[in-house]
């Protein structure tokens, strides 16, 4: 129910996203109306004027809405309990004591605000998104909002009354300087806006859509955004802790920024990131893009691959490294999921492929290594058959020799389908039996056995030269193979394709799409009929038609 009081001579209304307090300075310059005398109309009937615009008492709602002639719910549009991000449930502004229940919840808005000077410089208007935590940037100017005002030292619009002094012009600071009519004099408009890295902006606008209530894309799948906000938080907080870690200079360039803030806020129990972010706006917004980095990935397997180097940082504990990851943040179920994927066997595997490197070049590697050679140096340390160990063998391979691959391009360096790398990691990883360290020392000696003059690329051309021409086939089976049918000819290529350039099977181009079991069965029956004049003869096709292409050449 609006409050019985004579309504303001001028009304003006708040403008989309402007925080309440701003709103009422405007209300009273328009009106010729001192701040004080404002704030004793809006606190008629006992209303408390505490949080103002965060979370004002609805008695003071409805005063502001008899005094303007406005909507209840536009006027509460003006403060943070709206938002997504903000919970404000249990605070009563006649008691201060209940912040603790907000504050609690970890990440609250604080006391005061940050600015972006040149939207003030344009429209005067006080932003309530810049009282939000997770924001830290303005994504009208690209660049990094600002927290202090350089002349005082304090947060804007760090007043201990609802509004500022009235003595504070509406382009200065106006925080308390002292005696009355001494306030800060620091122009608004003079202060530099600095530019904000790409990857902060591209965070930031993914979190300004979700405090504005719209899905964000987290792994691939639309999430909601208030659970968006809460990934992102925890996932930020673990950064954060990781970050301060022998190594972290490594993988974060604001780890000297951290390392500050660490000091500032630690206690007894260590920084409480948790429940309240790093002051540094710079710092705080450097570490949200970082989680935000890893949330955007495509899926599960690729995120984690983001987040292992990280997980890499967990000092050696009693407690495990997972007991450490769990104990300096809040595991909620997707990052949970999150990392055990990014600290299984396979991630530290990746880890090692990427950085021991090698001389091999990329032509050299075949997609599925020889038999042979698996047998020799690989056998026994992977739990799976030995088609797939071989394909695994390659693939680590190009990661090892080429450095800094996803699974995914390691495949498609090889000419595999990508989603055959991802799955054949996926698969090998989790069956690794030897020690890493034992297996890169194994892929080592593999490395050894190839002759790096052969080029397996060249050898897969000259397989597909042979798929598009019928000519050789029917002149050579009517010699070694009579009776076969023209038909046939798909078995022949795939025998030159897996035997001579070592190709994967499904890869063959001598059928249009991977063969089904029946199809992998008439392969094998076909292949035993080859006796050795036969597989010589199709040796020397390869061996020809490859010379041939170079003549051309």
């Amino acid at each position: 129910m609006l409050a019985d009081l004579a309504p303001l001579p001028v009304t003006i209304a708040p403008v989309a996203g402007e925080a309440l307090d701003g709103y009422l300075e405007r209300l009273g310059a328009a009106n010729a109306l001192p701040h004080p005398v404002l704030v004793q109309r809006l606190s008629e009937a006992g209303a408390p004027t505490a949080f103002l615009a965060t979370a004002p008492a609805e008695r003071l709602i409805a005063n502001l809405a008899a005094l303007t002639g406005l909507d209840p719910v536009a006027l509460r549009c003006c403060t943070l309990a709206g938002m997504v991000g903000i919970d404000t449930t249990g605070l009563d502004p006649a008691n201060k004591n209940t912040w603790r229940r907000v504050a609690a919840r970890g990440w609250p808005p604080v006391h005061g605000t940050a600015l972006c000077p040149r939207c003030l410089d344009e429209d005067g208007v006080w932003q309530l998104r810049w009282r939000h935590p997770w924001v830290t940037t303005c994504s009208r100017h690209d660049c990094w909002l600002l927290e202090r005002c350089p002349t005082c030292g304090k947060p804007f619009r760090s007043h201990r009354t609802p509004l500022r002094a009235v003595d504070a012009a509406p382009d200065r600071c106006g925080n308390p300087g002292g005696a009355r009519g001494r306030g800060c004099q620091q122009l608004l408009g003079r202060l530099v806006a600095v530019q904000a890295p790409t990857g902060v902006l591209v965070a930031q606008r993914r979190i300004d859509a979700a405090i504005s209530g719209q899905p964000v894309a987290v792994l691939g799948e639309h999430a909601a955004s208030a659970t968006y906000l809460a990934e992102l938080r925890a996932l930020t907080v673990l950064l954060l802790h990781l970050a301060t870690q022998p190594g972290g200079d490594q993988r974060a360039e604001w780890a000297d920024l951290v390392g500050t803030d660490h000091a500032r806020s630690a206690g007894a129990r260590g920084a409480r990131w948790g429940l309240a972010p790093p002051a540094d706006l710079q710092l705080r917004g450097q570490a949200i893009a970082a989680g935000d980095q890893i949330l955007r990935a495509a899926n599960l397997d690729a995120a984690a691959d983001q987040l292992h180097p990280w997980t890499e940082l967990t000092p050696a504990t009693n407690e495990g490294q997972l007991g450490w990851l769990a104990d300096h943040t809040t595991m909620t179920p997707l990052l949970s999921r999150l990392v055990m994927a990014a600290t299984a066997t396979r991630r530290r595997l990746a880890t090692l492929l990427d950085t021991s490197g090698g001389a091999l070049p990329l032509t050299a590697i075949p997609q599925v290594i020889p038999a042979g050679v698996y047998d020799s140096h690989v056998a026994g340390m992977l739990d799976v058959t030995a088609r797939t160990g071989r394909l695994f063998v390659s693939l680590c391979l190009a990661r090892h020799h080429r450095g800094n691959l996803t699974w995914a391009e390691a495949a498609t360096a090889l000419g595999l389908p990508p989603e055959l790398g991802t799955k054949t990691a996926r698969a090998c990883g989790a069956d690794l039996l030897a020690p890493p360290s034992d297996f890169i020392a194994a892929l080592a000696r593999v490395a050894n056995d190839f002759d790096t003059a052969v080029d397996h690329r060249a050898r897969e051309d000259a397989v597909r030269r042979l798929a598009r021409s019928r000519r050789w086939y029917r002149s050579w089976a009517r010699r070694h193979l009579p009776g076969s049918h023209a038909t046939s000819q798909q078995y022949a290529v795939t025998w030159l394709w897996t035997e001579q350039a070592h190709g994967h099977i499904d890869t063959s181009p001598g059928w249009q799409h991977p063969p089904d079991r029946d199809g992998r069965a008439h392969y094998r029956a076909y292949a035993g009929r080859l006796d050795a004049p036969a597989t010589d003869a199709l040796t020397e096709l390869i061996r020809s038609t490859a010379v041939a292409k170079r003549r051309t050449a």
